[in-house]
């Protein structure tokens, strides 16, 4: 049986950049989101259009107050823990 996920993840490659997006189950759009670096990250190397950003959850942030929020939070974020009660 395969396995019912809380949100759908991916990574594309636009004008130079890598994006990172997430969408959660039952919504139509996707935001930009990373807990592993910028949302939206220049590939080094290729001219782009965009800036590295800094997103959790299609919320901006900046360099400083990403960081912080990474040093806040325990543990992985609800909708990556296993189990059936992972929101809870």
């Amino acid at each position: 049986m395969a396995k019912d996920r809380l949100y759908e993840y991916k990574t594309i490659r636009s004008k130079g950049a890598h994006i990172h997006l997430i969408r959660m189950k039952g919504e139509e759009n996707w935001k930009f989101h990373s807990w592993d670096g910028p949302a939206i990250a220049p590939i080094e190397g290729e001219e782009s259009e965009y800036r590295k950003a800094y997103y959790l959850n299609g919320i901006e942030y900046d360099h400083e107050s990403y960081k912080e929020a990474l040093s806040n939070r325990e543990g992985l974020p609800w909708y990556k823990q296993t189990g059936v009660n992972a929101r809870h």
